[in-house]
């Protein structure tokens, strides 16, 4: 006997009215699921979830469903918003046994339309299996837009890698395609992964991360934390020049040692030394 699983982990931010929403869309599908009557239905959840059915509030919510009858969403929502950033809400949507992509979009699409306005929304999701099963392992991705959502599995996307692939010169498959299809100018460089929670703590490096000059970050703003990763690039000589040799200069020097400790020094016509700074114990 074979198990197989659909997993998926991802946040969204939204506002703190869509997480309100979602909220209730999360809490209503468990308690249905479970065959209890939930709390009667909030007036902006009847305006994003409009009944199809005139006798039930929820007829709107279950509709998103193939089965209204089990309405499982096989995820779980945490979240909340932080003193650096009160408007909004973070959104932690995770599920491991049996998660549900479709109805879980359909729902954030309803609950998020502010948000979706402004910029769509994704996720992907996994397919494993508790026995080598060919077949049996992939996954896909969610694109959620304000006006569709758009589905994709991998078995989908190779399909169409094989049957649109172009052949090489010799007629072999060269493996690669150009994403614009012509040759582009392609150079391999070296990088390295850094996790050091101590420097995003460092107050001088803060106030460099949050300063107006533009940087290669996913930080937003407030205390940096696990999503604020920082990326600098160090010159290959290692002679301690590079794109973010501004930040305090022990900082900086760190770097420079580590890279001469795991690379050395690179040729003049190298690319830089791509360093990617990781705050994952904050």
């Amino acid at each position: 006997m074979a198990n197989t699983f659909l997993s998926a982990s991802f946040v969204i931010r939204c506002t703190n009215a869509e997480m309100a929403l979602l909220e209730e869309a999360f809490l209503a599908c468990a308690n249905l699921d479970a065959e209890f009557e939930p709390d009667d239905p909030s007036p902006e959840f009847l305006a994003s979830f409009p009944p199809t059915d005139g006798g039930d509030h929820w007829s709107g919510l279950l509709s998103l469903f193939d089965e209204p009858h089990f309405p499982s969403l096989g995820a779980e929502l945490s979240g909340g918003n932080s003193l650096e950033d009160p408007a909004h809400c973070t959104a932690v949507i995770s599920g491991t046994t049996d998660f549900q992509p479709w109805s879980v979009a359909q729902i954030i699409q309803r609950c998020c339309r502010a948000t979706l306005a402004l910029e769509p929304l994704g996720f992907e999701w996994a397919v494993t299996c508790s026995r080598p099963r060919p077949g049996e392992f992939g996954g896909g991705y969610c694109a959620i837009f304000a006006d569709r959502v758009v589905l994709q599995s991998t078995g989908e996307s190779l399909s169409q890698a094989l049957v649109t692939g172009s052949p090489s010169v010799d007629g072999e498959s060269s493996g690669r395609i150009s994403p614009i299809g012509q040759s582009t100018d392609v150079t391999a460089g070296r990088s390295l992964s850094f996790n050091a929670p101590d420097i995003f703590h460092d107050p001088a490096f803060r106030r460099w991360l949050m300063d107006d000059r533009p940087k290669f970050t996913w930080h937003k703003s407030g205390d940096p934390d696990e999503w604020s990763d920082v990326v600098v690039l160090v010159d290959p000589s290692l002679s301690g020049e590079g794109s973010d040799s501004d930040m305090p200069a022990y900082i900086w020097d760190r770097i420079i040692t580590l890279c001469r400790a795991e690379l050395g020094a690179g040729g003049s016509g190298d690319p830089h030394i791509m360093v990617r700074l990781t705050n994952l114990d904050c």
